[in-house]
């Protein structure tokens, strides 16, 4: 029974992350992600039920559109695995009794959810086109607000208790703003991302997240620096000091990489 529950909610994160391939490739493009139905990005045709189920279809179609025979990129395929598995991951870290499974647990679960699944498309935003897509921490800031304001309705959360979040969501909003006013500023981006965290996860595990990131981003430099100078694949000195070592990126691996370390501890024990 627990294995077939376990494929069922690996099968719903799969959709969340089918949708994350879908706005980390629009969003940037502007275009619609809710009522524009999915097409291929080299031919522009129209996607079909069976070209959309997550993994699947990707497998039967051996990595190529089904109308154009081109190649579709792998990152659609490593998303969508990736975000089964941390649809299972929060489920352990959650420790949901099977038969136990009530409204306010469902909430939570897909309050976590929708967490990990704007983390990469963050990340994938920031992967691709070195930017961090400010509306998606907005959009997350406002969902942990809502969550925040139902959990006190439903008597799970004094108001008293919610100054935590007040700050956090105040301080988000304060650097949303002035982001956008005065300047592109990675640097103020990063630490929405970080306190954008605090809303979902502990302060330990942040600071677990941002230990790691840290640890990624210097590996990446020293690689960097070790390779030889080759113009055509290799960042310029130039461009690194412009951002273009995707740091956001790393900072969502940490914290994927803290989620499978709190799980692992908490199977163990």
């Amino acid at each position: 029974m627990e294995l077939i529950f376990l494929l069922l909610i690996f099968i719903i994160g799969t959709l969340f992350g089918s949708f994350a391939t879908l706005a980390v490739y629009r969003l940037p493009l502007k275009k619609d992600i809710i009522k524009e139905r999915s097409f291929c990005p080299n031919c522009g045709h129209k996607l079909g039920f069976f070209d959309l189920i997550p993994i699947l279809s990707y497998v039967f179609l051996g990595g190529k559109c089904r109308y154009c025979k081109e190649k579709i990129r792998p990152r659609y395929f490593i998303i969508e695995v990736l975000s089964g598995f941390i649809a299972v991951l929060l489920y352990l870290k959650l420790q949901i009794p099977v038969m136990e499974v009530t409204i306010d647990v469902l909430f939570n679960f897909l309050y976590l959810i929708i967490y990990a699944t704007t983390i990469m498309i963050i990340a994938g935003i920031d992967k691709e086109k070195k930017i961090v897509f400010r509306p998606v921490i907005l959009f997350g800031t406002l969902l942990c607000l809502g969550y925040m304001l139902y959990l006190c309705i439903v008597g799970q959360l004094e108001f008293a208790n919610m100054y935590r979040y007040i700050i956090y969501i105040a301080s988000i909003l304060i650097l949303y703003f002035i982001n956008n006013i005065k300047c592109d500023n990675y640097i103020i981006d990063l630490v929405m991302i970080i306190e954008y965290m605090q809303l979902f996860i502990t302060t330990n595990e942040v600071f677990m997240t941002v230990l790691i990131m840290i640890l990624i981003t210097v590996m990446k430099i020293v690689s960097i620096k070790l390779k030889p100078i080759d113009k055509s694949n290799i960042l310029s000195e130039e461009e690194n000091e412009k951002g273009e070592i995707p740091i956001a990126f790393y900072l969502a691996i940490s914290n994927l990489i803290v989620v499978c370390i709190q799980v692992f501890k908490i199977l163990v024990l």
